[in-house]
């Protein structure tokens, strides 16, 4: 036995202390560096995204009063308002990029230059898209066609001189300096419009600092222009939504439901649910972990909402809850071109002042990122599914215009397309108006025209 004062004792009691030092040290600068690096690639990703994907994130709050129209396929939404309503984290850091052409300087998935799968070929490489300047459509062209289509195919459902309400309706609080109606409509740019109304009413905060924006105690109240039209009316009782809108420049949004799909599941999945995975979808792919894919994700997601079991107003239909053919929209703007039609919308409003958030059609994220993003996370959708998804949102490209990725035209509009050929027969299951009675009603007193003194459309005291 050594004694304690052995020099050997000493040094090897010496020797496992520095080596349990060098042991602790070892694991505290690698907890350090992983911390770090995790850090480091979570900003990445979520600035990569908020400048690459989204133009906004969107949600709407208000339901009262509104009744949701559903198709047979989709139950109606029954989510959570919290979750549906919640605002994306003030802290998300955004890497600032420099602005270039996609269309000239970007290297494009591999899928998208070898296409896999079912779906159609997309422009090679080397070949620049049209941008959206290339497909803006005329205003009047626009609301010619959707109304050609509602008549066509007996979509219109409100009776003679009826105006039925969108789902909802938004006014500024100083309505009546612009005279701008809004109907909302989730994840076609909605979070930008509102912070554009919030700026119109006087905010003069940087749209970067903005928030709460979809919480609609931050805007006018209709009910107000309501009270107003029944006080100039001869007839205050027999005021309707008609009445009280007409002064009003209304103004709808609607998306390529591809790339609407996209949108929600990137905003309302991947930023939001753990993993970026629900329940519901690991029942359709048992395989999917945090490190799957998102275009393995994106399958498993477009699987559950075609079979109803992922349910949010965000992937429903459009045409529907923005009554488009029984509501008189002075525009029906498209996500995909917001930045030239909202100039037309500012001249209409007096608003031309007030700049409106920029989006990605100004330096050319339109042109290529929603194309071949869109090829890229499709291109692991089944087939079947695929096809569900087509027939579920076919009135949204039918009474729209919107484009198939088998069109040279996707993601825009295209009205000469034969929608009989793309999405077959169109006349089954269209309601059908009531067959007029065998013996005519008696007659009734026709409705006397209300008479209500709106003056200028800038100037209602």
């Amino acid at each position: 036995t050594l004694p304690v004062s052995s020099p050997v004792l000493k040094m090897f009691v010496t020797r496992k202390v520095l080596i349990g030092a060098l042991l602790i040290l070892f694991c505290f600068g690698a907890l350090i560096y992983r911390t770090q690096f995790s850090s480091s690639v979570l900003n990445n990703i979520q600035g990569g995204e908020d400048i690459v994907i989204e133009i906004s994130s969107d949600s709407d709050v208000s339901k009262k009063g509104v009744t949701e129209e559903t198709t047979p396929n989709q139950p109606p939404d029954t989510e959570s308002d919290a979750e549906s309503n919640a605002e994306p984290a003030e802290n998300v850091q955004v890497v600032e990029k420099p602005t270039v052409d996609l269309a000239l300087s970007s290297p494009q998935p591999s899928s998208t230059v070898q296409p896999r799968g079912h779906h159609a070929a997309v422009p090679d490489q080397t070949k620049k898209i049209g941008d959206s300047w290339d497909h803006v459509k005329d205003t009047d062209q626009i609301l010619k066609f959707v109304r050609s289509q509602c008549e066509k195919y007996d979509m219109i459902k409100a009776e003679p001189g009826e105006v039925r309400k969108p789902r909802m309706l938004i006014v500024a609080k100083n309505w009546k300096e612009n005279m701008l109606l809004y109907s909302s409509n989730p994840k076609t740019g909605s979070t930008s419009f509102k912070k554009w109304f919030t700026r119109i009413q006087g905010d003069p905060r940087p749209y970067s600092e903005m928030s709460g924006v979809h919480s609609m105690g931050r805007y006018g109240n209709l009910n107000q222009a309501w009270e107003l039209a029944e006080s100039k009316s001869s007839d205050p009782s027999s005021v309707t939504l008609g009445d009280v809108i007409k002064p009003f420049y209304s103004v709808g949004f609607m998306r390529n439901p591809l790339s609407r799909l996209i949108s929600g599941f990137r905003d309302k999945i991947l930023r939001r649910a753990e993993d970026g995975i629900k329940p519901e979808m690991r029942i359709v792919d048992p395989s999917l972990t945090a490190e799957s894919p998102d275009t393995q994700k994106f399958a498993a997601f477009t699987e559950g909402v075609m079979k109803g079991t992922i349910k949010n107003i965000h992937y429903t239909t459009q045409w529907s809850k923005m009554k488009i053919c029984d509501f008189p929209y002075d525009i029906i703007a498209q996500t995909e071109t917001t930045s030239q039609q909202i100039k037309e919308i500012q001249e209409h409003t007096n608003t031309t002042q007030f700049e409106f958030p920029g989006s990605r059609t100004d330096i050319g994220y339109d042109s290529v990122a929603t194309v071949h993003l869109a090829h890229e996370f499709y291109d692991k959708v089944k087939p079947d599914i695929m096809e569900q998804i087509y027939q579920y949102y076919k009135w949204d490209f039918v009474l729209m215009g919107y484009t198939k990725f088998s069109n040279p035209n996707f993601p825009y509009l295209d009205f000469d397309q034969d929608f009989e050929k793309e999405f077959g027969p169109l006349d089954v299951g269209i309601p059908k108006r009531k067959t007029a009675p065998s013996r005519p009603p008696t007659p009734a007193e026709p409705r006397q025209p209300i008479k209500i003194d709106w003056g200028s459309r800038f100037n209602n005291n």
